[in-house]
Formats: structure tokens, sequence, C-alpha cells
């Protein structure tokens, strides 16, 4: 995203705000400024927000912890009975192209 595409956005947004905040503010009112008794409801709801607030941060957040794994078992092999080895021999032999090598041959 290029600095001008940023800014324009940024341009636009500030600028629909504004727009919005415009349309929508109350008119203005003439009144008594000194009404005491309006002040204690927004007191008393900043304070529950802040003990709302505090409980909601304070609580312990879980945090995943990667589990230790042993390594496994050693696998144990149990000799079972002996048999000779087939007999073996070499041969040269001829793959598909004609190209001769030598290969193992077990009976």
């Amino acid at each position: 995203m290029s600095v001008m595409h940023k800014r324009a956005s940024a341009g636009l947004l500030a600028l629909t705000v504004i727009g919005a905040l415009a349309a929508t503010a109350p008119t203005a009112q003439a009144r008594d400024r000194h009404h005491h008794d309006d002040i204690w409801p927004g007191v008393a709801a900043g304070i529950a927000g802040g003990l709302i607030g505090g409980a909601i941060a304070s609580q312990p957040r879980t945090v995943y912890v990667e589990p230790e794994y042993a390594p496994p078992p050693r696998p144990v092999y149990r000799r079972t009975y002996y048999r000779d080895a087939p007999p073996c021999h070499f041969e040269w032999v001829e793959d598909e192209w004609g190209d001769a090598y030598r290969a193992r041959v077990c009976y």
C-alpha cells in the first residue's frame, strides 16, 4: 500500500467521521448550568464501569504451555531364531536399455 493511498484513505475516513458527528450533533439547549443532580448518575456509571473493567482485566489469562514430551521408549529386539542366509552370488545382468551391471542374486 503506497503512502499516497494511505493518506487518501485516512483523509476520507476523517471526513466521514466528522460528517457523521456533524449530522448527529444535538441541538444547543439553553438551560441552567448548575444542575448538580445530573452529575451523580454519571459518577455512579463511571465507578461501576471501572469496577467491572478492573474485574475483567485482573482475571488470569489462560496461556498455552507446550507439554514436555518424553522420548519414546527404546525398542527391544528379541531374537527368535536363526537361519542361514540364502546362498547369494553376483551375476551380470542387463537393464532394458542393454547396459550391463552386476547384481547380487539370492535364492
